[in-house]
């Protein structure tokens, strides 16, 4: 089942983004307290804010309001939902508890001012789609047995049984409602007032993990635009539904449900609520916490001083946050918001009680109270100016932890097939795997980088014959990839014209299996052939190392005792025609082929045996597989396997991202369409050698330094997007000096290094507003503890681009600097050698971040 959006909605609406997340196997069945805890918290703080202000004002509303209009649809009648959802609380009414996942979204609705809708994926009938109506579709309203019907050019979903939610999301519809026996569900997430992507992409992923904490299952996120508007959600969904007809027993039930609602019901005795949650506070197990980093510090305080202001425990988890002015402070958090409703008293009371009981330490200048109950933190010059010291001291070591010590994180990346070139899609895994491998040994991990080669199966007996009858060797040495890949198509074109070749070639991998010389010999020369042919592409792209470069047939030796052990526990058990399959007890979770009838294993038992042995030769803490989106099912099912074998704990996970596209058309790997990974760094030198030419024609070595922007402006473009969205490949935005790209951070760079390579020139003194500078020096200073957090939460969350934000907002901070603050011609030696190491640190993180992100700097641009 599939669900689009018609091309027309993009025409009329060029801003309009969908983010998709797809749940599948929960349990909506319990109430969450905590979920309605949330939900009464950002009603409270929406009623608040929007006390005295006209909630139509608001340009996330406005958008909305104004779409619908378009439309000739009167928001204030029939109201967008978010509109609706703000409306209600501003008057002072409760949003009623529906169910958990309702609950859940309607706190993320309101939170971040975006509609949020849902349906139930077994109960849609057929493909879904957003389109404009063609008028007399049915539609029946959540709690109504009255069938409506469409005017011709509204925006709705409709399936085949009719509209699902009408007027784009006003209503929803009665039969895919959510309901607390939904198993399977899609939420959309609608914007229309142009949110960056990689922060849509955040929310999605804040919202979906809230989805699997509450109600559990398993999320998939997608984000839809007009280059991307299809996806498939995985369910079958129900057949010959149609709105239009409402049944006899139906009508029964809902008159029933009428009479029951009108009659009176006993009050309920209220009872007072408690004053304390007599549970013990945990961390989470995933998270990446040191204790030597501020955030840390200040988060231990805060957790003291809810000892001391309650007598019993508190079970919440005490969030630190970086407020959005450096007004704000350093360090802030909302727990006296979160704590006040379980109280049962004022926000504001609470945070001054913590504020009084919170153990002034010497890093921190000042603590106080902002808003309806934030305390804000402000570090001491002192703290900023050790921290200034320490990066001169540390260097390319500033930055590193100690959290992973003794502990083993295995990276798979990359994952090329042999015989076949390196393609503009094997761009995001292997950079992506890298800079994963790269941050996680840099906060302390034993990390291990595999390349997991594709070297078995029953294309090396294709390969194999094709050389044994059309190869020619000096030629294959000459330029291996290239001519294996030819004899691979030439089989192929031989095979239909002749398909008794296609057996010819089981033979031949068949007498390779069971350890024919001559073709173990070929197949090793191939694979060696190969390998230090994509090494090439490897050295180009700059930075990509593998620790191991195993692949399929490594385990060889290896699969028949796992097929034996599989069957024995009865994990592995018998299919249709003999085979061997893995049966799974959620039905959306289809049988895993581990062995054919034939007795040949398959990749994925090749997958069981190589997950093992990693488990039992590394004792790892996590087994990353950093692959595509399009594997989620694959993994899904191997993991789910493994468990039920005594050597795995839960090691593996899948660090999945979405697919590469141009920012014109897709980038895919169709027949003949190929685009090779050797073609795409050539064009990025060559379009970086332009620039460098027209920017800076007297620069020495600018095929060096335009290899180093091309090349890095490739990495960076990728490592600085949300890895759960499709990832945008855009030159113009890659290649500009201006905004979040590598050459302006090289650029950044490079400018703090001529400041440092004329320090001992004599200059003048100058006159600024010393205020100006203060903030300008502060702001920038302010950023260097930060750094180290970032990596962690980097790690934590396999996301470099939480890396690569932190660098730009240090680049944009330098750059104010720069512009502001004079540096060489300050108006004392004291204060010219003070920002001359604030220039030099900043230099030496912009150096360390980017290194992690595989990103050269350069001294000159």
């Amino acid at each position: 089942m599939k669900f689009n959006i018609d091309e027309k909605i993009f025409q009329q609406f060029q801003d309009y983004k969908l983010g998709v997340i797809v749940l599948k196997g929960f349990d909506n069945s319990r109430r969450v307290s905590s979920v309605e805890s949330l939900l009464r918290g950002v009603c409270a703080q929406k009623a608040k804010q929007f006390a005295e202000k006209d909630i139509d004002q608001e340009k996330k509303i406005q958008v909305w309001n104004e779409a619908y209009g378009k439309l000739g649809v009167n928001p204030k009648k029939k109201s967008p939902s978010v509109r609706a959802l703000l409306k209600r609380v501003q008057s002072g009414k409760e949003i009623p508890h529906i169910n958990a996942l309702v609950d859940i979204y309607n706190y993320f609705s309101l939170k971040y001012l975006l509609p949020i809708g849902s349906e139930d994926l077994d109960w849609l009938c057929g493909d879904l789609q957003l389109r404009f109506t063609e008028g007399d579709e049915p539609f029946r309203a959540i709690g109504s047995i009255e069938v409506e019907e469409a005017a011709e050019g509204e925006a709705a979903y409709i399936d085949q049984g009719g509209i699902t939610c009408r007027h784009w999301n006003y209503r929803e519809c009665e039969r895919t409602k959510l309901t607390t026996k939904t198993v399977n569900a899609a939420i959309f997430v609608e914007d229309l007032s142009k949110i960056h992507f990689d922060e849509f992409g955040e929310i999605l992923n804040e919202i979906a993990h809230s989805f699997i904490k509450y109600v559990g299952g398993t999320a998939e996120i997608q984000i839809l635009n007009e280059d991307k508007r299809e996806i498939d959600f995985g369910i079958q969904g129900r057949k010959n539904i149609d709105d239009s007809k409402v049944t006899a027993q139906e009508k029964a039930f809902f008159q029933s449900k009428i009479n029951q609602d009108s009659q009176p019901r006993p009050k309920k005795k209220i009872e007072p609520s408690p004053k304390l949650i007599p549970v013990e506070n945990k961390e989470k197990p995933q998270e990446l916490r040191d204790s030597e980093t501020y955030i840390e510090k200040i988060r231990l305080l805060v957790e003291q001083a809810l000892i001391k202001s309650f007598p019993r425990p508190i079970n919440i988890d005490v969030k630190i946050e970086y407020p959005n002015s450096p007004d704000h402070g350093d360090y802030a958090t909302n727990i006296a918001l979160q704590l006040s409703k379980e109280l049962g008293e004022n926000p504001r009371k609470i945070a001054q009680t913590l504020v009084d009981n919170i153990q002034k330490e010497d890093f921190i200048e000042n603590i106080e109270l902002a808003g309806p109950g934030f305390i804000n933190f402000f570090l001491s010059k002192n703290a900023l100016k050790e921290e200034l010291e320490k990066a001169l001291i540390q260097k390319e070591e500033y930055g590193s932890s100690k959290i992973g010590q003794e502990k083993t994180v295995i990276v798979e990346y990359s994952s090329i097939n042999i015989a076949k070139p390196l393609a503009a899609h094997h761009l995001i895994t292997t950079i992506l795997g890298q800079s994963i491998y790269n941050i996680y040994k840099k906060v302390g991990f034993k990390a291990v980088s595999v390349n997991y080669i594709g070297d078995w199966g029953t294309q090396f007996g294709k390969l194999i014959y094709a050389f044994k009858n059309w190869g020619d060797r000096k030629q294959v040495e000459k330029d291996p990839i290239p001519e294996l890949l030819k004899l691979y198509v030439k089989f192929h074109d031989e095979a239909e014209k002749n398909p008794t070749i296609e057996d010819d070639a089981r033979k031949e991998f068949k007498v390779f299996e069971d350890g024919d010389q001559t073709n173990r010999e070929l197949w090793k020369w191939i694979v060696d052939l190969s390998l230090n042919d994509v090494q090439k592409t490897y050295d180009r792209l700059g930075g990509i190392t593998f620790d191991q470069v195993k692949g399929e047939s490594f385990v060889e030796d290896k699969l028949n005792e796992m097929l034996s052990d599989g069957k024995q526990r009865n994990i592995f058990v018998q299919g249709e025609e003999g085979s061997f399959v893995v049966q799974y007890d959620d039905e959306n979770i289809p049988p895993f082929l581990v062995q054919k009838k034939d007795g040949a294993t398959l990749y994925s038992t090749r997958d069981f045996a190589t997950l093992k042995y990693r488990i039992e030769e590394y004792r790892p803490l996590k087994v990353l597989y950093v692959v595509d989106i399009a594997q989620t099912l694959h993994f899904k099912q191997l993991f789910q396997a493994a468990q039920r074998f005594p050597w795995y704990h839960g090691e593996g996970e899948h660090v999945w991202f979405g697919r590469m596209r141009m920012k014109d058309k897709n980038m895919s790997t169709r027949k003949g369409n190929v685009i090779l990974l050797d073609e795409v760094l050539s064009e990025a030198e060559s379009r970086a050698l332009k620039i460098v030419e027209e920017k800076n024609p007297e620069l020495e070595n600018k095929e060096n330094v335009a290899k180093a922007i091309g090349i890095g402006a490739i990495k960076y473009n990728i490592l600085s997007q949300n890895r759960t969205t499709d990832i945008t490949f855009d030159w113009d935005r890659m290649l500009s000096l201006d905004g979040n790209s590598a050459p302006y951070l090289q650029y950044s760079y490079a400018r703090a290094k001529s400041i440092l390579r004329k320090k001992g020139e004599p200059q003048d003194g100058t006159m600024n507003d010393p205020e100006d500078i203060d903030q300008k020096i502060s702001n920038l200073l302010r950023n260097f503890p930060k750094y180290q957090e970032q990596l962690l939460f980097a790690a934590q969350e396999y996301k470099p681009n939480i890396l690569s934000n932190y660098i730009f907002n240090l680049a944009q901070e330098f750059n104010s600097f720069y512009n502001s603050v004079p540096v060489l011609k300050a108006d004392s030696e004291e204060k010219k050698s003070q920002r001359i190491k604030i220039v030099e640190a900043t230099s030496q993180i912009l150096k360390n971040g980017l290194g992690l992100l595989g990103v050269t700097v350069v001294e000159e641009m």
